[in-house]
């Protein structure tokens, strides 16, 4: 009865196929991405990914956001650019 609890569990709080994407973490000093097909999300909540070194190999599920108010927003960076496709946050990870 145990093991069939935990696995249920597991399947509420687990990547769903659907909602769920093969991607890389990228951090370096401008912040820390999510690369996807060769394009680069900005995260907002790093509690999320922190966790995970750079390279990471992840499969994530993340929703758009227009403006940052998460523990990136307040994050010292260093001076060069990072083209990325705007910010995320990241909703489940594994």
């Amino acid at each position: 009865m145990k093991k069939v609890l935990f696995i249920l569990v597991l399947l509420l709080f687990s990547c769903k196929k659907n909602d769920c994407i093969k991607a890389e973490l990228v951090k370096d000093c401008t912040g820390t991405y999510i690369r996807i097909d060769g394009k680069d999300y900005q995260v907002c909540n790093l509690e999320k990914v922190s966790a995970f070194n750079n390279g990471a190999k992840i499969t994530v599920s993340y929703k758009k956001i227009t403006e940052c108010k998460g523990t990136a927003a307040d994050q010292i960076v260093c001076l060069m650019l990072h083209a990325n496709e705007g910010w995320i946050e990241v909703l489940k990870i594994e």
